[in-house]
């Protein structure tokens, strides 16, 4: 099961103690906040590219779809990555300060390995200008001034309201997506919740989540047969079953298996007789073809050579499986070996 990391964030709250004891009062509140921004890291320019040779594309396309919902995100559009083109996925949600947060992914899959990069459409430096000016709105306060804060120069807020003192938020943003936003000890925004509200890091939350995903795709859901036999099985989500095939699958279960020989004796796999494992320990057989409509053809019983391998996809009912079952017949003894393979139990239903 996967834990939910929370998406980091980044507000900084300062309240501004006028007095010489703390140094502060001999230099302008934009100073303060560009001081106390680039202090949020020693490393200014960090970013969160993602690039893994040990990803195939399909999976980078998957790992980066399951992230992107992970972080609470509605995927909008999909379009994979191949080795040929560029793949992106749109995600949005309700942002905090009141409008739609949307963010993009670009996946690409040069030779090297996959690229990753994910991007807010509206980057934290935004949020904490709209937020700002969302905190004082709400007050009650007309906004006199508005000059919203860059990387690297300081914005400022101001509101006034009848028979009150002017409200000020000072704010400056680093290139880590750090952003400070500043105001005095006495300000009545500090008694606003919406001065609280948290900015989203997609970037630096992204990249958590896709870590922890990935660790799920590439763990190794494989059993070794003897000494040298590798059974490898994966049940596919709908996604993963679009990505794969290029069309929704939605009354079957897609298990892609692969079994790799690097012995010098040749093995036979019954396919039809490799059968999952539900939750209740009930063992059910892969689907026929005959009264199911499949993506690609289901893998037949055939001979695995020496030094190769095999790899396709059984179909069974769908449905929440704990594992798998199995056996591979050396050739030339006729002697059985079996295999169990344990998946991370997660639903496998259709629509």
């Amino acid at each position: 099961m996967t834990l939910l990391i929370p998406l980091v964030t980044f507000l900084t709250v300062v309240l501004t103690f006028c007095t010489a004891l703390f140094g502060w009062a001999q230099i302008s509140g934009s100073e303060r906040a560009r001081a106390l921004a680039e202090s949020l890291t020693s490393d200014s320019d960090w970013q969160y590219p993602i690039i893994d040779a040990a990803l195939t594309c399909e999976q980078a396309n998957r790992v980066s779809h399951r992230a992107v919902e992970r972080l609470g995100y509605t995927v909008a559009s999909f379009t994979p990555a191949t080795a040929e083109k560029a793949g992106e996925i749109k995600g949005i949600r309700e942002g905090l300060w009141g409008e739609k947060e949307p963010v993009t992914v670009k996946v690409t899959c040069p030779p090297a390995g996959p690229h990753i990069d994910a991007h807010p459409d509206i980057l934290p430096c935004e949020q904490g200008n709209r937020i700002s000016r969302l905190t004082i709105e709400r007050q009650g306060y007309r906004v006199t001034e508005f000059t919203p804060a860059g990387i690297g120069k300081a914005g400022i807020v101001k509101g006034e309201k009848k028979d009150q003192p002017p409200l000020v938020i000072t704010l400056f943003c680093s290139r880590n997506n750090g952003v400070v936003m500043e105001t005095t000890m006495d300000s009545p925004v500090l008694k606003n919740k919406d001065f609280f509200l948290a900015i989203s890091d997609f970037e630096r939350g992204f990249f958590a989540m896709f870590k922890g995903e990935r660790s799920l795709v590439v763990a190794e859901q494989t059993a070794v047969v003897g000494n040298q036999l590798r059974v490898t099985m994966q049940p596919l989500s709908p996604v993963e079953s679009k990505i794969i095939f290029g069309t929704d699958v939605t009354t079957v279960l897609p298990v892609q298996i692969e079994i790799t020989n690097p012995t010098p004796r040749p093995y036979q796999v019954e396919a039809d007789q490799i059968v999952l494992l539900t939750t209740s320990g009930q063992r059910v057989k892969p689907l026929s073809e005959k009264g199911s409509s499949f993506p690609t053809p289901a893998l037949t019983s055939q001979t695995v050579a020496p030094k190769s391998g095999v790899k396709g996809y059984l179909y069974f009912p769908p449905g929440t499986y704990t594992g798998a079952r199995g056996s591979l017949v050396e050739q030339q003894s006729q002697e059985r070996e079996g295999f169990v393979v344990q998946f991370s139990i997660r639903p496998h239903t259709r629509d």
